[in-house]
């Protein structure tokens, strides 16, 4: 038997539940969920669904616990646990707009205790980092347990841009809203489907109008989230280009906005340098020529000139908490 919690850090129940219904040598094992962070009914079918025999809600007492175990068990000896109607082929769609429905529940959920903490001055500044902290990086393992193509990407992308901001004499507040944007830039990938994402091939063009709808989707999910929805434009236009032939609004010049124009350089070197499951990484000084040669035309050209001034001289020690930051600035934003 399997007994699985659901909310887990790199890889949650349902992912692990789904992985286990798509293994041969997994599928006919009883697999039950036991959590005290999904409760509703929604979430207990949709672990159903998937494939579990059971969704136990935390806490049970121990007998009960054991006689419950104990039933499944002699079930399962008695053949009476048919096998997961869940085909490895399941609608990828479906799963994948379940799984994010789920998940987004769970994430405004931690915003509104973030919310009621701060105005209740019940915890502590540090108890409000973890649990903001926390949050976000929720949503940023989801996204980079998606693919392997994705682990690492957010992170790097921040520190990239973390450091153009820097370069560009940001203040504090804004250097923490820049990263902050960046960790969540692709958040909208959620909504994905692994095989594009893992594809070792180029996309076909049907392909590639999905993977830029990530932009758009990212910044509707997070609009919904209060705390960050300043952040979304930044998230939406992160892709768009200085002559107009980005995504998903054409838009040109200051219209793009500061904070997207250093997540799309940011992004896009990360991108160059970094394996893709259609070539391996390609070298900073390739990445180099390519912002040159698109600076005006994709990038703005004085935030390529000061990312190279970064490449050149090296990154910078940050002095100051841009977490931190963000939990300040958050709590003069929810006052009371």
């Amino acid at each position: 038997m399997i007994i699985s919690d659901i909310l887990m850090p790199v890889m949650d129940g349902f992912q692990l539940c789904r992985m286990c219904q798509e293994d041969d040598r997994l599928s006919s094992i009883p697999f039950v969920f036991y959590s005290a962070s999904y409760t509703e009914r929604q979430d207990q079918e949709f672990g159903l669904g998937m494939g579990a025999v059971r969704f136990i809600v935390k806490p049970m007492d121990p007998d009960e616990f054991l006689k419950t175990i104990r039933e499944i068990l002699k079930d399962y000896e008695n053949g009476l646990l048919l096998p997961s109607a869940l085909p490895v082929d399941k609608d990828e769609d479906t799963f994948l707009k379940g799984y994010s429905g789920r998940l987004i529940r769970q994430l405004e959920k931690k915003v509104e205790d973030l919310e009621e903490s701060n105005k209740a001055l019940m915890k502590s500044e540090a108890d409000l980092k973890d649990l903001f902290e926390s949050f976000v990086m929720a949503m940023v393992n989801a996204l980079e347990a998606k693919s392997r193509w994705t682990t690492g990407h957010s992170r790097r992308v921040a520190h990239y841009a973390e450091q153009l901001a820097l370069e560009i004499d940001l203040g504090p507040a804004e250097i923490a809203e820049v990263k902050m944007a960046a960790l969540l830039h692709d958040i909208g990938k959620l909504g994905l489907k692994d095989n594009i994402l893992d594809k070792p091939s180029h996309l076909t063009e049907e392909e590639f109008r999905t993977v830029k709808e990530h932009a758009a989707l990212g910044a509707e999910i997070l609009h919904d989230i209060k705390p960050l929805r300043h952040i979304t434009p930044s998230i939406r236009h992160h892709h768009e280009k200085s002559d107009g032939s980005g995504y998903p609004d054409g838009i040109t010049g200051r219209d793009i906005g500061l904070f997207a124009g250093i997540l799309h350089i940011a992004d896009s070197f990360d991108a160059i340098t970094s394996d893709r499951p259609y070539r391996s990484s390609l070298s900073k000084e390739y990445a180099v020529e390519e912002l040159k040669k698109f600076s005006g035309k994709q990038f703005d050209p004085v935030l390529v000139d000061a990312f190279l001034r970064v490449l050149d001289n090296g990154f910078r020690c940050i002095k100051f908490n841009t977490m931190r930051i963000m939990i300040q600035g958050l709590m003069k934003v929810e006052k009371i």
